[in-house]
């Protein structure tokens, strides 16, 4: 991905208003400046919890590839038929809560 072309931008602010936004990066774990910009680009600060819902969905989305991928390989191994289709059925299940969290983490996104 390019790196878009950042300039230096010098400004005189209030030193209440320093150090909210200072607090603010600190637990956001964000550069100054990276607050600043998020504010002006949504008018709003940058929302810790939203980034943790979004991780957490994310590593949920990566529990169900991996119990999608243990049943296709139980499937694989499996010469039962009515255990396969068992195991078809909930493979289609677990395909489709994969989804909805994407989905959800679309939404959740600005």
């Amino acid at each position: 991905m390019k790196n878009s072309r950042r300039i230096l931008l010098k400004a005189y602010i209030k030193p209440d208003l320093h150090e909210r936004i200072m607090s603010h990066a600190k637990r956001t774990r964000l550069s100054a400046s990276r607050v600043v910009e998020r504010v002006l680009e949504t008018g709003k600060l940058p929302d810790q919890s939203l980034d943790q819902a979004v991780l957490r969905l994310l590593e949920i989305n990566a529990d169900q590839a991996r119990l999608g991928n243990l049943l296709l390989k139980g499937m694989n191994e499996t010469t039962d038929g009515h255990v396969v289709r068992q195991m078809q059925s909930l493979l289609r299940e677990v395909r489709q809560t994969q989804q909805q969290i994407k989905a959800c983490v679309a939404e959740l996104k600005p």
